[in-house]
């Protein structure tokens, strides 16, 4: 049996989303049952669109956590809500069910908030080989975000104590309910996935609320379980690469005035140019963070408010017996439909993607025909080249200067007519 931890007074609800995979929803839960953390916590359990063996698990063999059962994809936005309603803590911790904390994950987390008043704060995030994720990402002028890591941000690696990033991972954060619900709550248009975390942490600092990544907290996170999810049709490698192709633009046709005023993007993926943006970002971010602390930051005449079409269409929760909060039927109605939605909005991307792939495919196809007639010309000159060579050491040297000057002339063109075709290759 896995004993969460639970208290009448808890200082934080740690909200965790359980996706569907319950080896990775073990791992999660054992780490948070064996947590020897003097903060006083309880636990939330969002079973998002379980299947029977995730909803097993968590019925039969754990004890202490309150239970919500959505039966549509909630994803994380719309899941911190649902979270939120049965938390009753003034600080609410977000979890996938990917994270693993560390023992004495939170207290450094509570603690950075108290200090500072950061509206955000979030554990360093680790690989399961315990390289370094992300300490915070980075976030460009074009919306694109960029992981702190020892390649970018090596810096920030080595620090041990809270340093600003413009956005934190909501695998492992921790916000200031207060805060949250002074912004408005977490923006439901990017459900089910995808830059949630993104638009908190910028309201967050919008509103002048510092948003910190604490390097003693420590939580190791697989990544990318969303997109391995075994019930939906929402799922696939490519699923990310739609999801930040589709939100981003949501992201700056809603922040876009903010965020043009960040660093602007590497040109290319080198590492150099990759760090050298970081640094670029990571001064202003600081620059920013002084601002607030000093006192000089001085709030927009209005911000941005968030949509919520899903978790405010009615009071979303019904209590039941056993402890456990089912959603009601109208808000998982209104997910499934938004997921249906978004299902063939992917399906149209994923043939529209097909269809620029088959292009590619079919003018390399024509390059490559090009390029094999170039080296057949350039093989016959060399024949024709070698018959004169062989000409002139059979003794006929009286020709030697004519013919060495004709054979360079010939394959000078063919040379140029080889590089030509290069040139041209749209590659």
């Amino acid at each position: 049996m896995i004993r969460l931890p639970s208290t009448p007074k808890p200082e934080v609800s740690v909200i965790v989303l359980l996706d569907g995979a319950p080896e990775l929803a073990v791992k999660c839960l054992r780490a948070l049952a064996g947590d020897s953390d003097s903060v006083p916590y309880e636990v939330v359990l969002l079973l998002n669109d379980p299947d029977p063996a995730l909803e097993g698990l968590v019925r039969k063999s754990t004890t202490g956590g309150k239970v919500v059962v959505s039966r549509a994809n909630a994803g994380p936005g719309v899941g911190w809500h649902l979270g939120a309603e049965v938390a009753v803590a003034p600080r609410l911790a977000t979890l996938h069910e990917d994270s693993e904390p560390e023992a004495g994950w939170l207290v450094p987390l509570v603690d950075a908030m108290k200090e500072t008043g950061a509206g955000a704060v979030g554990a360093r995030l680790y690989n399961h080989d315990g390289s370094v994720q992300n300490c915070g990402w980075a976030l460009f002028s074009n919306g694109m975000p960029q992981p702190l890591h020892a390649t970018s941000a090596p810096d920030i690696v080595a620090a041990t104590e809270p340093t600003a990033a413009d956005v934190l991972s909501g695998a492992a954060m921790l916000v200031d309910r207060a805060a949250v619900e002074a912004i408005g709550g977490w923006d439901e248009r990017f459900h089910p996935a995808v830059y949630a975390d993104i638009d908190i942490s910028i309201a967050m600092w919008n509103q002048g609320r510092l948003v910190l990544s604490v390097p003693t907290s420590g939580v190791r996170h697989r990544s990318g379980t969303f997109g391995r999810r075994p019930n939906s049709v929402l799922t696939g490698p490519r699923l990310r690469d739609f999801l930040i192709e589709r939100n981003s633009q949501l992201f700056l046709a809603k922040w876009g005035a903010v965020v043009s005023g960040l660093a602007p993007p590497p040109i290319d993926r080198d590492p150099a140019r990759i760090k050298a943006a970081v640094d670029l970002s990571l001064d202003r971010t600081r620059a920013r963070a002084k601002a607030i602390r000093s006192g000089d930051w001085s709030a927009p005449p209005s911000s941005p408010s968030p949509d919520r079409p899903y978790s405010t269409l009615i009071a979303p929760l019904l209590n039941r017996d056993d402890d456990a909060y089912v959603v009601v039927s109208e808000v998982q109605e209104a997910l499934k439909a938004g997921e249906q939605g978004l299902i063939n909005e992917y399906c149209g991307w994923l043939v529209s993607r097909e269809a620029e792939l088959f292009d590619r495919l079919l003018s390399a196809g024509d390059e490559l025909e090009v390029h094999h007639r170039l080296l057949a010309d350039l093989r016959s000159e060399l024949e024709k080249v070698t018959a004169h060579l062989d000409a002139i050491l059979d003794g006929r040297t009286w020709r030697l200067r004519t013919t060495v000057l004709n054979a360079l002339q010939r394959l000078r063109r063919a040379a140029r007519r080889l590089a030509g075709g290069r040139r041209s290759d749209p590659r």
